[in-house]
């Protein structure tokens, strides 16, 4: 066996901005996103072929399209549009939550005549972001114009790719990939405070990534058996078949491995610690 990353946490390193949201182009339609007091329509003219045209509905509120996003607690993201005032007075965009739409970001109104590059940078404060377009001249059929839209995770490092993320172990021969589901019997999950809590990473010296020093690794054994392999996960990922989470994986003995233990047997109800874990990458 031998330590694995999977194609998620290779292309995230590598540089791949996978765009997190559905049809952010409005090539031929608005499939994906959701109207309140708006219709939506793809529209001709766009930054780049169609784009995405917010008409007002009615006198009382303003015009929105809005899509709610998968986003990891604490991780930096990126949010991304073109935007042109249509016929309405101006338009702007938000990032929130489910329930207040611009608890984390809103632009202001934008009054950009010609096709405007529009950006900001957020830290998720919720498993699920909502990104808000909206047309803010509440006159009915009024519009506004949106191209070009993308929702980006911008964690790079792996102290960031992982933040908050768990480890598990299991019985059994590591997947072939660490895209595959897991295989065997889940021994015991680790976390931070041994029950709840993600895993972080101090900073980096000398090419070593180190466990936090103020974090006690350490979970309670929920199956009895012998310790075959280990993953590393983001949080949120729900460790099914997947070429997009970010996962390392690795063998498990006394020596010689990826995780080296003092004994691989595990008991059920006992707590299994990890003391020291580190990811290294030499400079040559």
């Amino acid at each position: 066996m031998a330590l694995r990353i999977s194609t998620g946490l290779r292309n995230k390193l590598l540089g791949i901005n996978t765009n997190k949201l559905t049809n952010g182009d409005f090539t031929s339609d608005a499939t994906s996103w959701t109207a309140s007091n708006a219709t939506l329509t793809s529209t001709a003219g766009g930054q780049s072929g169609n784009c995405l045209s917010i008409a007002e509905t009615g006198s009382s509120a303003a015009g929105k399209a809005y899509q709610d996003v998968t986003t990891k607690i604490g991780h930096l993201y990126m949010v991304s549009c073109y935007f042109q005032k249509g016929t309405a007075d101006s338009g702007k965009f938000m990032v929130g939550t489910t329930s207040v739409e611009a608890s984390i970001y809103d632009s202001g109104a934008l009054t950009d005549a010609a096709w405007a590059f529009k950006q900001t940078w957020f830290l998720a404060t919720a498993t699920t972001t909502r990104l808000t377009l909206q047309s803010t001249d509440a006159t009915a059929a009024e519009t506004s114009l949106f191209d070009t839209v993308k929702f980006v995770s911008m964690s790079r490092a792996i102290q960031d790719v992982f933040k908050d993320g768990f480890s598990k172990i299991y019985n059994g021969s590591q997947p072939a990939a660490a895209d595959d589901s897991p295989t065997g019997t889940l021994l015991v999950t680790i976390y931070s405070d041994g029950s709840t809590t993600g895993l972080e990473f101090d900073d980096a010296v000398a090419g070593v990534l180190v466990k936090k020093s103020t974090e006690t690794w350490s979970g309670t054994a929920g199956n009895t058996g012998t310790a075959g392999w280990f993953v590393l996960h983001a949080p949120g990922d729900a460790l099914g078949s997947s070429s997009t989470d970010e996962r390392i994986t690795g063998a498990c003995g006394t020596s010689g491995a990826e995780l080296n233990m003092s004994s691989t047997s595990i008991v059920s109800g006992a707590v299994q610690s990890i003391s020291t874990f580190q990811i290294t990458m030499p400079a040559a």
